[in-house]
């Protein structure tokens, strides 16, 4: 589903206030819900507060966890609001990075609409594994078959559960080397960080993906305790760069040096600023 958020307006809106009121939550100052289709402040104030209410991640957007409790529909796989609770106390982070880095690296929750988590595979990761193991002229046949599959360039994505067509198709080649090329779940972490990560084997690390997004998010709690790097001439570690709230080390070593390209620094200041009008003088 489209996420529905500030400013979002239509029948979807209109169906979403429904809901609440039927939920008995009030707007803002106590006052009960227009069914307006409009996702005003009063609107975003009643979804916090049903979000409080059930326990789950609190950030006023209705993703498919918002929806599904909403509907009376299970939501015991998604993101608890204690996950980003605990998981800052852990990192020693203030808690609103956290709630900001959890916004900005997801993609809205870690499900499909059929329960399997979110992939994306990468084809150029694939001829990497292949190569590794199987040697370059078995790589090149492959690319040469399957150039969709298996490639030296990135791209060929097709998006939602058709990258799990093209994931059948490459563990049809090498099942261990498919599932190291794609990245899983809400925080998109890919596989082949499996033993990095202190998971068994690549298979423990998907088998985690499928369980909750709470299990995806300790994948992630591991990510930042593990992952390092040169940025800018220095060595840094991502829960230093966390800590430091060095964005500029953060965003190179958990998306890479491109992060500016693709818009995460400016969408990430934008939620600290949702969630915090006056972090901006603050870090100035």
């Amino acid at each position: 589903m489209k996420l529905l958020k500030f400013g979002s307006k239509g029948s979807a809106v209109s169906e979403l206030q429904q809901l609440l009121i039927k939920q008995g939550v009030k707007g803002k100052n106590n006052k009960a819900l227009s069914v307006d289709g409009d996702f005003g402040e009063s609107t975003e104030y009643a979804v916090i507060q049903f979000q409080k209410k059930i326990g789950i991640k609190v950030d006023g957007i209705v993703g498919n966890a918002t929806l599904n409790a909403l509907k009376g529909l299970d939501f015991s796989k998604h993101l608890k609001d204690a996950d980003l609770v605990t998981g800052a106390k852990r990192l020693g982070v203030p808690e609103i990075v956290i709630r900001a880095i959890a916004e900005v690296e997801t993609l809205g929750d870690g499900y499909l609409p059929d329960g399997r988590p979110k992939i994306l595979f990468e084809r150029h990761r694939m001829y990497f594994y292949l190569n590794q193991k199987c040697g370059k002229d078995f790589a090149d046949q492959m690319m040469k078959q399957y150039p969709n599959i298996v490639n030296t360039q990135t791209g060929g994505y097709h998006g939602n559960a058709a990258e799990y067509t093209r994931l059948a198709l490459a563990k049809q080649i090498d099942e261990d080397c498919a599932l190291m090329s794609a990245s899983w779940g809400r925080f998109q972490l890919m596989g082949e960080n499996w033993k990095d990560l202190g998971y068994s084997s690549v298979q423990e690390f998907i088998e985690q993906h499928y369980q909750s997004e709470s299990l995806q998010f300790e994948a992630f709690l591991r990510f930042c305790e593990f992952k390092s790097g040169t940025v800018a001439g220095k060595k840094w570690t991502l829960l230093e760069a966390l800590r430091q709230e060095n964005w500029d080390a953060v965003f190179s070593l958990y998306n890479g040096r491109n992060y500016k390209k693709l818009g995460y620094d400016t969408k990430f200041l934008r939620i600290m600023n949702r969630l915090d009008p006056s972090y901006q003088s603050n870090a100035a």
